[in-house]
């Protein structure tokens, strides 16, 4: 009987340990951008991306594959502040860095940790393109 309360107690503590791990902090995010201005040239080209300021650390948006549009926070998912942000080296790079802080690298197509101390994929944005305006909501 102990050993069984032992255990109950031991898998309860993982549980909570790994549900409170790396929580991304609530932020809200309602943005509308015209995609075809020109400031937002980036987003022309498949997997250009532009930098656009709200969420944590500021929002990358990332054109797709068949007008598809992703985002995800800038903030470093290792780091969870916004100071630490993370940043491609060119606009249609297929990898973000957290150059700033701990060097982890991402993969610009899902937000996937490619390498580093990182172990979470970026935070992500839902995304709606009606042809014209792209709407950005969490």
């Amino acid at each position: 009987m102990k050993i069984l309360k032992k255990l109950i107690l031991l898998i309860i503590l993982f549980i909570s340990a790994c549900s409170n791990e790396h929580s991304f902090p609530n932020t809200d995010v309602y943005i509308v951008i015209p995609v075809t201005m020109p400031q937002y040239t980036n987003l022309s080209v498949v997997w250009g991306y532009e930098y656009l300021t709200g969420g944590l650390g500021g929002i990358i948006v990332v054109r797709g594959l068949d007008n598809n549009f992703i985002a995800y926070d800038r903030s470093c998912t290792f780091e969870l502040n916004a100071e630490c942000i993370i940043s491609g080296k060119s606009t249609n790079d297929l990898t973000l860095n957290c150059g700033e802080c701990c060097n982890s690298e991402f993969f610009v197509v899902d937000g996937s940790v490619i390498e580093g101390p990182a172990n979470q994929a970026l935070q992500k944005y839902t995304t709606y393109f009606d042809g014209e305006m792209l709407y950005i909501t969490n």
